[in-house]
């Protein structure tokens, strides 16, 4: 019996992994192929999960489309996710920041024109920014005419994406790929 217990607990904890790194609606059917199971066992079982989180007022619920479910948070919890998020938020980056900063680290040292130049937009607000959340510093100057200032990635920057140095960056073919399959992934799903 409590081999039988033990493994419901595990298979629980599995599902509720797959819900929480999925993070959209996951198809009974496509949690049934991991776990080898039948999509109606899986249901089942995610149907007592529910009731488990809603009897224990826990602050994550889980939610039922069609034939797939979802982890997310409790509604009445918002408030103060709210207040969370409008906090962090003014530490994200932008976009057009990200790419700034990944033209940087890959090209870097290099300058402004450069950024702009692979970009294809101007790119003078998103140095900026990223100089003052220390991610970027200047370089030195380029001795060319007008001698621009060179930009390259900080130490604060390889502590925030936990890199020993630029040389642990995924290559750009890696990058690129992991593109790709993402794209593949989106497309399959539609």
């Amino acid at each position: 019996m409590k081999e039988v217990e033990m493994e419901g607990k595990e298979t629980k904890g599995i599902i509720e992994a797959l819900l929480f790194a999925w993070g959209d609606p996951l198809a009974f059917s496509e949690i049934g192929r991991v776990l080898e199971m039948t999509p109606g066992q899986v249901k089942k079982i995610i149907e007592e999960m529910a009731e488990d989180y809603n009897e224990e007022g826990r602050g994550l619920v889980i939610r039922f489309y069609d034939q797939s479910a979802q982890l997310t948070t409790r509604a009445d919890h918002f408030p103060a996710l709210s207040r969370l998020f409008a906090e962090t938020r003014k530490d994200r980056l932008t976009n057009s920041s990200l790419e700034t900063l990944a033209i940087i680290a890959y090209e870097g040292p290099v300058t402004r024109i450069d950024v702009d130049n692979l970009r294809g937009v101007t790119s003078s607000s998103s140095i900026d920014t990223l100089m003052k959340k220390g991610l970027v510093e200047e370089a030195g100057r380029l001795d060319q005419p007008g001698r621009p200032i060179l930009y390259r990635t900080t130490l604060k920057f390889l502590e925030k994406f936990n890199l020993a140095s630029l040389d642990d960056l995924p290559s750009f073919e890696a990058v690129k790929e992991a593109i790709h399959d993402m794209e593949e992934g989106k497309s399959d799903a539609d």
